[in-house]
């Protein structure tokens, strides 16, 4: 077990048994008030690591469980999360769980501090509070990278995906326990990260790229490549859990400074439209949108490509490779085919908080390409699932 931080980041605790640290919260976080607030999914309470994180901090009264939905954080869900962290005033709040957990505590943390909906601070309207309680992140799947980045995404009543950003959502601690993670379904374990790697070459292709991206991004592809397919064949492998929860962490790292391109355009779309789980979904958008990208801007990837070991047209067929050993077919299949009409696949795709993603993509797209791309990935999606 060990501890390190990058700059401007959380501190990070790293290895087998690390969330014993939550015996000892005072050390990492300063003076914190009594009371804990542990905000999980019912599957990681179903799994027994929540009771195990509990018994870390040491089984107390004052300790409270609050399970949130599975689906991504929506405007219900975060606002309910905040009313429990309210009424309870805790010292901190510890977050076990997904991206859609971990999410949904950082803007609840944040938003209990006012008496307002998450949806009055959603797309920066108004600034977040600044006097929420400190979050411990205790991430259990491997690819959203949620534990690292002052970013969170949020459904609104009318399925529409808006952002909240800003430093108050950026967690204090973070806890990467490869134990957290073993419980994954194989199908879970690739679609999470697949998150990360398509958050890591996008971060690093986009337009505000720079060195202090770069350097993660990089890393988080070759531990990917290297790790993601033995996760995924044997949940049980700690050192393919903890490699991947490193590839996630320093991906998230990336995409918080760097932002993510039109893969994430694409797959927010997807989710809109059809609730496809987010991992698949900028999956798939990465498949039908890299061979394009490289054609038009080969130089953005060629950092990407050294570090990988191959020629820069080789990246689509690396990719597929990767695609293929993680089984990514499998977990689409789980979704089933998609009837979505492009035309309204291309229109989400420029729907508000999917216009950023397209303007840092290294390649700009014009309406008849990105009308294009959103047929190719239509098409690929359903001939995968046959």
């Amino acid at each position: 077990m060990y501890c390190a931080a990058f700059v401007g980041a959380p501190p990070v605790v790293v290895g087998t048994g690390s969330i014993e640290v939550l015996a000892n919260l005072g050390d990492h976080l300063g003076p914190v008030g009594a009371g804990t607030v542990v905000i999980a999914d019912a599957a990681v309470v179903a799994s027994g690591f929540v009771g195990s994180c509990v018994e870390a901090l040491g089984a107390r009264e004052d300790t409270v469980v609050h399970v949130v939905p599975p689906h991504e954080p929506t405007v219900a869900s975060v606002d309910e999360t905040a009313d429990v962290v309210r009424r309870h005033r805790p010292g901190a709040v510890v977050a076990v769980g997904g991206g859609t957990t971990l999410d949904t505590a950082k803007q609840a943390a944040a938003v209990a501090a006012a008496p307002h909906s998450v949806a009055h601070f959603a797309l920066g309207v108004r600034p977040l509070p600044a006097n929420g309680p400190p979050v411990v992140a205790v991430p259990t799947t491997a690819g959203t990278g949620a534990e690292v980045t002052r970013t969170c995404v949020v459904t609104s009543a009318d399925g529409h995906k808006l952002w909240t950003w800003g430093e108050e959502l950026l967690p204090t601690l973070v806890v990467l326990d490869p134990r957290a993670t073993v419980t994954m379904p194989p199908t879970v374990t690739a679609a999470t990260g697949l998150d990360a790697f398509v958050h890591a070459i996008e971060a690093v292709t986009g337009r505000r790229a720079g060195s202090d991206v770069a350097a993660p991004a990089l890393d988080a592809l070759t531990l990917v490549v290297d790790h993601l397919p033995a996760a995924v064949a044997d949940g049980a492998d700690l050192e393919a859990r903890q490699g991947m929860q490193r590839a996630a962490y320093l991906a998230g790292l990336a995409i918080d400074g760097g932002g993510t391109g039109i893969a994430h355009s694409i797959g927010h779309a997807l989710g809109s439209l059809a609730d496809v789980p987010h991992g698949l979904a900028v999956a798939v958008g990465l498949a039908a949108a890299l061979p394009w990208n490289v054609e038009g801007a080969p130089e953005a990837f060629a950092p990407v490509a050294k570090v990988l070991g191959v020629p820069v047209d080789e990246l689509a067929r690396v990719y597929a490779d990767l695609l293929a050993a993680a089984s990514f077919t499998d977990a689409c299949r789980r979704v089933g085919p998609l009837d979505i009409d492009p035309a309204a696949l291309a229109a989400e795709m420029v729907e508000g908080a999917n216009v950023p993603m397209l303007r840092n993509n290294c390649r700009l797209v014009a309406d008849d390409e990105r009308l294009a791309l959103a047929d190719a990935t239509l098409r690929l999606w359903n001939e995968l699932v046959g």
